[in-house]
């Protein structure tokens, strides 16, 4: 990695049936929430997602999982807290669809990653008219019938990949932030309206993981060209 480049660790996980012995590894409040879950697959997941997102941390940082403790911006992006600057600037972010979860990690780069499934069912077209940009909406109608849904979520998990590092929500950013939708571009580029003044910089790349459905977009603020390292979990979380 040079200084024109920023190494981002991407990991992909699936939460399944045996996250019982892994919530010793949550804070009081993360097992608090784990135990409001009603539904077994959304708290499954939800343990998966910050257990995970603790021990790869943890590896990181040379600390127990649980020793992790995390601070929160005024925009509400979580940021690892360092004790008095000695720990590496490790920054995150965490997605997930279903069961499938996807993190990333840099050194000193806020980061923003957001993962969906190609082959849910949905109307893309009636959603872009409603959330859209007018450009991307129309752009979503000429794109070819067959690739129509991909090109969707091509276009969802860039803007928010792009609003998660920037910190910012999608209510504000839907209609005000255009991304480019053709997903074969894997480094699209983007544009925001002259209404909302000036915006962090961010560079983006998306992800299709080969043998799964699943499409990701993956966000950095700065210019430095981004060089995500896949890796797809074993075990407990395999994709």
């Amino acid at each position: 990695m040079t200084n024109l480049s920023v190494q981002v660790d991407v990991v992909l996980a699936r939460a399944d049936a045996s996250v019982e012995a892994l919530v010793s590894d949550l804070s009081d409040d993360e097992r608090r929430r784990a135990d409001g879950y009603r539904v077994s697959e959304a708290r499954e997941t939800f343990v998966l997602s910050r257990v995970l997102l603790r021990r790869e941390l943890a590896t990181r940082l040379g600390c127990l999982p649980r020793e992790i403790a995390f601070d929160v911006r005024p925009s509400g992006k979580p940021d690892v807290r360092r004790a008095n600057g000695a720990r590496p600037d490790w920054r995150f972010s965490l997605s997930h669809t279903g069961p499938h979860i996807a993190l990333a990690f840099a050194l000193g780069a806020d980061l923003g990653i957001d993962i969906e499934r190609r082959d849910r069912a949905i109307d893309p077209l009636q959603i872009a008219r409603r959330y859209f940009t007018p450009q991307e909406a129309a752009t979503l109608e000429a794109a070819p019938d067959a690739e129509r849904l991909r090109w969707f979520y091509a276009a969802w998990t860039r803007k928010e990949a792009i609003v998660k590092a920037r910190g910012l929500t999608m209510a504000e950013s839907l209609t005000t932030l255009s991304v480019e939708l053709d997903p074969d571009h894997s480094e699209p580029a983007y544009q925001d309206a002259a209404s909302v003044g000036v915006r962090a910089a961010c560079r983006v790349v998306s992800l299709e993981p080969a043998g799964t459905d699943l499409i990701l977009a993956l966000a950095a603020i700065g210019n430095r060209a981004l060089l995500p390292l896949l890796n797809i979990r074993s075990g407990t979380g395999i994709v």
